[in-house]
């Protein structure tokens, strides 16, 4: 996808992340095998699939899911790694998580992965954080609340981490 002519469809043209045709990824993790963190994934799997079924517009290419699994460092995680590959490849235009923890626990990372991802047309939604990097603010004025938001997201979580 051609991210800035996606964001000038959606500026120019009032439309909104639902009007466009989109080929959608979500990914989701846990850390640990504990009970209620299988409870969580279960949710997070259940809700992303239903969401991109609900819009007609988009097409579900596919849920990348590691379960516990640190998000420290994305070097174990091969749900992520392949997201990666298939989104370089061209075969996602938005990837949908939950939060920028479950994306990664590391700002640095975040940010890199985020970029990265940018690079070869694929926009990340965070949905929970309210962030998609589809929208322009979000490599400009909203850049700031980007990485100040990753870095309370990654701090809050690992002073405790919660479920879903």
């Amino acid at each position: 996808m051609d991210i800035y002519a996606t964001r000038e469809e959606l500026k120019s043209r009032q439309k909104n992340i639902f009007d466009l045709k989109l080929n959608v990824a979500y990914y989701a993790r846990v850390s640990t095998d504990k009970e209620e963190q299988k409870t969580s994934i279960e949710h997070q799997w259940t809700f992303f699939e239903q969401l991109i079924s609900d819009v007609k517009n988009w097409t579900l290419v596919d849920g990348y899911i590691d379960e516990g699994i640190s998000g420290i460092t994305v070097t174990h995680r091969e749900e992520f790694q392949r997201m990666l590959q298939d989104a370089k490849a061209g075969k996602i235009d938005l990837i949908i998580t939950k939060e920028i923890t479950r994306f990664a626990r590391n700002v640095l990372d975040s940010i890199r992965y985020t970029r990265e991802l940018l690079d070869c047309g694929t926009a990340v939604w965070f949905r929970n954080d309210n962030i998609n990097t589809l929208d322009e603010d979000c490599t400009g004025r909203k850049q700031k609340t980007f990485k100040s938001c990753a870095f309370r997201s990654c701090k809050i979580h690992t002073e405790r981490c919660g479920s879903w």
